[in-house]
């Protein structure tokens, strides 16, 4: 018989974003423009087609303060200008689509996710639903979600949300521990969560999603407990729990900005380690970059609006020294 801590080590494995589909590690050079257009093709005139309602994922990539544990594609920036400008690029981007897959399918499932989608104001999250609406047919049943900054939204705006067909949020916690809200510069209060969770429900939200990170820098088994103690009390209808990766940001002044971490050991992971580590530093790509034992990491650029890279590689420092 499974024990539960062998459960959750057997869930305890890299997988790939949700951000694309077909996901990022199934992306082949065999599979080009001809094959695409081929499976949309072959979507639109299957028989089969109408039993499988589609999925939706529109990603919105704007932010307006980074958070360091963050290495999803993002934009930090205050000028909303530019989102404007992108709602025309998803346009285009609809219009193209839609000739091969065609118009009408049923769709039992959206996300808006990003970055923060509730970057868009009221009336572009309008005009969004606007578009995806004269592409495709929304089913009664359906799940509909969009990722919400607990910092930057009001019961107001919540409402916008549940007018324009919305029944499910997704919060971004992480954790509530301030000392490690600091240092992954994403700072909210329980209160802040619980009223937003609580005016959510009375405007008929049918499900509260709370994202959670562990082996955050200054995550310990104390704090991690109780932030897990308040999760519980909060009562979301589902948690979505990450492990933390290593990311390594580099400025234009060339000076990198290192996010320490704790023990990310498979073994440990599901436990949180009671220590923090110290690391040994190695150079990649000229990026001073962090890691540790067990830690996996790929080098790739951020596209984050800034001269930033994730610095990632697979590497076994000498030693590790708890502090």
């Amino acid at each position: 018989m499974t024990s539960f801590s062998q459960l959750l080590q057997s869930f305890d494995v890299p997988g790939p974003r949700y951000t694309s589909y077909p996901t990022a590690d199934r992306f082949v050079e065999a599979f080009g423009e001809a094959q695409y257009l081929q499976a949309l093709d072959l979507r639109r005139h299957s028989v089969r087609a109408h039993a499988y309602p589609l999925s939706v994922y529109v990603h919105i990539p704007f932010c307006e303060s980074l958070c360091y544990y963050c290495a999803c594609n993002k934009i930090i920036t205050g000028k909303y200008a530019r989102a404007v400008q992108y709602l025309k690029s998803l346009r285009t981007e609809v219009g193209l689509l839609l000739p091969h897959l065609g118009t009408g399918h049923a769709v039992s499932q959206l996300h808006f996710g990003g970055g923060t989608p509730t970057f868009l104001r009221d009336p572009e999250l309008i005009e969004l639903m606007d578009i995806l609406g004269k592409a495709f047919q929304w089913k009664a049943d359906g799940e509909y979600s969009v990722e919400v900054d607990p910092r930057t939204v009001n019961a107001e705006r919540l409402a916008t949300l549940r007018q324009l067909g919305f029944n499910r949020l997704s919060l971004g916690v992480q954790d509530f521990d301030p000392q490690v809200q600091i240092a992954v510069h994403r700072e909210q209060s329980v209160q802040q969560v619980q009223t937003l969770m609580e005016a959510g429900r009375s405007l008929g939200f049918k499900s509260v999603n709370l994202d959670l990170i562990y082996g955050l820098p200054k995550q310990t088994t104390e704090s991690w407990k109780r932030t897990l103690t308040t999760v519980v009390k909060l009562r979301p209808e589902r948690i979505a729990l990450y492990a933390y990766a290593p990311i390594c940001l580099r400025g234009s002044n060339r000076s990198a900005t290192l996010i320490p971490m704790t023990c990310l050991s498979p073994h440990r992971k599901p436990r949180c380690c009671p220590k923090p580590f110290k690391y040994c530093s190695q150079k990649a790509m000229s990026t001073l970059a962090w890691t540790t034992l067990h830690c996996q990491t790929i080098l790739s650029p951020s596209p984050s609006g800034r001269d930033a890279y994730t610095a990632t590689f697979k590497a076994i420092p000498p030693s590790l020294t708890a502090i």
